[in-house]
């Protein structure tokens, strides 16, 4: 038993030492039953910007979420009102599922495919999806 620990100990200091870190996939069935658990935590794209959930649901400030419905290919679409602009939908896509070029105006998603992510509805014209979808950083 002393060897098991040693190694998860090791593989813990590893994990903490690495940029990338992985988090528990999210659970689509789930998060439609208004549990978001798996979810939890911070998202964040590549210029920095988050967004926040916690077990409920959408945690940002100024946020505020409104409807979540789930397209065909298991892709959620969370409505979300943002108090200054329109609503957004946020689009919360399972890791291993494209993001459908549907969405994206027959753009290609160049986003971590392998990843679980959110890509913004008031994203998608900027035709930089790789740099704007949010990934879950830290729970």
């Amino acid at each position: 038993s002393e060897i098991s620990t040693s190694s998860a100990v090791s593989s813990k200091s590893e994990e903490a030492s690495s940029t990338e870190v992985t988090l528990a996939p999210i659970n689509t069935g789930a998060i439609l039953k208004a549990d978001y658990s798996t979810m939890a935590g911070t998202w964040q794209n590549a210029s920095g910007e988050t967004l926040t959930f916690d077990d409920a649901g959408l945690a940002t400030a100024g946020l505020t979420a409104d409807f979540l419905d789930i397209d065909q290919n298991g892709i959620l679409l969370l409505d979300v009102q943002t108090g200054s602009k329109t609503n957004v939908t946020l689009y919360i896509v399972p890791a291993n599922t494209s993001f459908s070029s549907d969405y994206l105006n027959r753009q290609s998603d160049n986003s971590k495919v392998s990843k679980d992510r959110i890509i913004s509805s008031a994203d998608i014209s900027s035709g930089d999806i790789a740099n704007k979808a949010y990934y879950h950083v830290s729970e």
